[in-house]
């Protein structure tokens, strides 16, 4: 029993650095122990959603390796043969959404907020009446 989850454990695919957008990141698939020769290694974006992409990074060569350059950061999931790796690709810089939608709220706020010390600071006209 002990043995089958070493073997278990020794198989997969694996990194040997963090993947980030932009940076050449190594992928290492092993079988049992050996390489994992002639395997075609695929990456799926952001899986499970409408918005799913699959894309083939290349086939493993003798010591079971293959190079991959990510173009996106995000969700992914790095499959070889029946062996699947759930992982995050770390962004390279804030999106550029995030970043806008996060400048229009600021905007908005301060908006907002300086509106509001000048409703506050504005004394109210009394008017007489006649």
């Amino acid at each position: 029993m002990i043995a089958l989850l070493v073997q278990v454990a020794m198989a997969g695919i694996r990194f040997e650095t963090p993947a980030s957008v932009g940076t050449e990141v190594i992928i290492v698939v092993d079988r049992d122990g050996t390489p994992g020769r002639g395997e075609t290694v695929r990456v799926v974006h952001r899986p499970g959603t409408a918005h799913e992409r699959e894309r083939a990074i290349g086939i493993t060569d003798g010591r079971g390796r293959v190079s991959w350059t990510p173009e996106e950061g995000g969700v992914a999931e790095v499959r070889a043969g029946d062996e699947i790796l759930a992982m995050h690709v770390a962004y390279d810089a804030v999106p550029t959404t995030t970043a806008t939608v996060l400048g229009l709220l600021g905007v908005t706020a301060l908006g907002l907020g300086i509106t509001g010390l000048l409703r506050r600071t504005r004394k109210p006209s009394r008017r007489r009446a006649t």
